[in-house]
């Protein structure tokens, strides 16, 4: 039987309900072994549909996709790469959508972004898993390693699909391959990044390493420029290099709103587990990534868990579980984007200041935008966009009610959406084995983080806004950070990273008291058991409530930077230290405050003046 009588079979033969209420039409798709890819037989149904109104419930299987017959379109993916993809559920135009499995697992082979919501209302996806037949990333167990020759032999693990063509590795998939790029190196006992992970680093940039295939799946590595040799027994894992490895994300939520996703498992993904942007009320609720029980491999999503990119509304992200990423768990944040030059007085030209931002939203008729000197985060001003060409990808015309002709240098400005900025909620999520952070927060709206567990590789939770690297906005309103647990997290030895860092790129000649660039922040009822001296760094902040909190040095390792202050506060308005445990935390402990307006403190700690110096920013 042919692909397409087979497709026609499959749906004719599904059962559909037609719920009168809200036209709701059910199409069943039950688990026939028979089928050997589903893609087609999904773009069908949703060709069937074109303003949605469906509901296509898949029974308990592995169901096969492939990308060639994939729906081809356009994704503009912020902080992934952007470009035509090869979609098995492409929901684009519609209302009133829901894909619901009954413990589904869905395997993509190949090239393909298994789900992409574009411009699209009432979505929901739940109970299916995600999972790839190769994974993303090469892995394998270091069996011996040498310092003299800055070589070492790795057992490649079984289901990384690789070559070597002269002294080059290629690893890849169904129809993908990738040179070597970025690696992190992996502890196995722990599942965790290795301890003092920056030490093992290849520096890329420097070049690949050289590889020699030995036989029976081990491989030579030569020329590597980390500090040390990875020890013997640890996992080294390696991404491909940066504008190939985040291109293909298990979930794109794109200029959408009211979506919903429920219970989906992401073992694997070649870039996010889940990006949204420019979307409006987003609930992630028994959300996970982690790999097959029982594997030894360590990576899951090669980026973050979820991302969320000037986005409106509510964010609700609770009961998820989120391990193995090679980035954040969820960060959620604005853009910035650079006046490159003035066209009128109220019309310029602003162009993207990184690469994986170009073609975002950014903004539309009638949104507010604000003036920021990119040189100390300082508004100058704001205006009302009256027109916005976004027919450059990289590069869009704006014209705003605020006049230029006041700024003394336009080409130091960057523009911020200031209409755009979610309320969120994050409860009851667990964070572990990634590499980067727990969570990166830097939105207008109000945020609640209570009841998680992290144990992040880098900071816990950041607090920051930059509008000279990676450009992402902004300014916060009101952060409640409550009744969390933080386990040894900052192993990585990226510089100084604390459990609570609020550290908006604020050059240090343009620091000042005079300005605050975040408003609230409060860490209250809080449970911090860790290794090394700093907890909290806290830079421009108008309030900052820290009380209630028990601090326990765990012991675990020895301090990466020992002699920090564990509290350390620079250019802040008012303080508040108050009913904190520091009864198990470190005996030499102090506390660093550095031009604040006022600040209350009943710690008991001697009080210095000593900011923590690897946060200088001399540009």
């Amino acid at each position: 039987m042919n692909i397409v009588r087979k497709i026609s079979v499959i749906v004719a033969a599904a059962i559909c309900i037609v719920v009168t209420a809200c036209s709701v039409k059910t199409v069943e798709v039950p688990f026939d072994s028979n089928v050997k890819d589903y893609t087609p037989v999904v773009v069908e149904i949703l060709k069937s549909h074109p303003k949605g109104n469906v509901r296509i419930c898949f029974g308990k299987g592995l169901y096969p996709f492939y990308p060639e017959q994939g729906t081809r379109e356009f994704l503009t993916l912020s902080n992934n790469d952007s470009g035509d993809k090869r979609i098995a559920f492409l929901i684009k135009d519609m209302r009133n959508v829901t894909i619901e499995g009954d413990g589904s697992d869905f395997m993509f082979h190949g090239s393909m972004v298994p789900f992409a919501v574009k411009e699209s209302s009432n979505v929901t996806i739940k109970g299916v898993s995600v999972d790839y037949d190769y994974p993303w990333t090469f892995e394998g167990t270091v069996l011996s390693s040498d310092p003299a020759s800055r070589s070492f032999t790795v057992k490649v693990f079984p289901d990384t699909k690789y070559r070597i063509e002269g002294d080059r590795l290629f690893f890849g998939g169904y129809d993908w391959e990738y040179p070597m790029g970025e690696s992190i190196l992996f502890d196995p006992k722990t599942h965790r990044p290795f301890f003092d992970t920056c030490a093992y680093d290849h520096g890329y940039w420097s070049g690949e390493m050289g590889a020699r295939d030995l036989g029976d799946g081990v491989v030579e590595f030569t020329r590597l420029s980390a500090r040390d040799v990875p020890p013997v027994g640890s996992v080294w894992d390696d991404k491909g290099p940066t504008g190939l490895n985040r291109r293909f994300p298990a979930m794109a939520v794109l200029s959408s709103k009211n979506i919903n996703i429920e219970d989906v498992h992401i073992y694997r993904s070649g870039g996010m587990g889940l990006i949204a942007e420019y979307s409006e009320n987003i609930t992630v609720k028994g959300f996970s990534t982690a790999a097959h029980e029982g594997s030894p491999r360590m990576v899951t999503t090669s980026a973050d868990a979820t991302h969320f990119v000037s986005c409106n509304g509510k964010i609700t992200i609770e009961n998820s579980l989120f391990e193995s990423m090679l980035d954040d768990a969820a960060n959620i944040h604005g853009i910035y984007m650079l006046v490159d030059s003035v066209l009128s007085s109220n019309t310029l030209r602003a162009h993207f200041g990184h690469f994986q931002q170009v073609g975002d939203q950014f903004a539309d008729e009638g949104d507010v935008i604000s003036f920021v000197d990119k040189s100390n985060l300082r508004p100058v001003g704001s205006g009302r966009i009256r027109s916005i060409d976004k027919s450059d990808l990289k590069a869009y015309i704006i014209e705003t009610d605020f006049d230029l002709g006041g700024v003394a240098d336009p080409t130091n400005i960057a523009l911020e959406n200031i209409s755009r900025g979610a309320d969120v909620t994050i409860r009851n999520c667990t964070v572990r084995y990634n590499r980067a952070r727990s969570l990166l927060l830097s939105t207008y709206g109000d945020v609640l983080v209570e009841d998680c567990d992290f144990a992040s590789q880098m900071a816990g939770i950041c607090v920051s806004g930059d509008a000279n690297f990676w450009y992402e906005s902004g300014r916060t309103k009101n952060i409640v950070i409550r009744n969390n647990k933080f386990t040894d997290l900052a192993i990585g030895a990226n510089g100084p990273q604390a459990i609570l860092q609020i550290d908006p790129e604020i050059p240090t000649k343009t620091r000042g008291n005079d300005f605050h660039y975040h408003n609230s922040v409060t860490f209250t009822g809080n449970i911090v058991e860790t290794f090394d001296s700093q907890i909290i760094y806290a830079r421009s902040v108008g309030t900052l409530d820290i009380s209630d909190n028990i601090f326990i040095d765990s012991k675990s390792y020895a301090p990466l930077f020992p002699g920090q202050p564990v509290i350390d506060v620079q250019f802040c308005g008012d303080v508040t230290i108050k009913d904190n445990d520091f009864s198990k935390w470190k005996p030499d402990a102090e506390i660093s405050i550095h031009d604040c307006v006022k600040v209350e403190n009943d710690s008991g700690l001697p009080v210095i003046d000593k900011p923590n110096p690897y946060r200088e920013r001399n540009w």
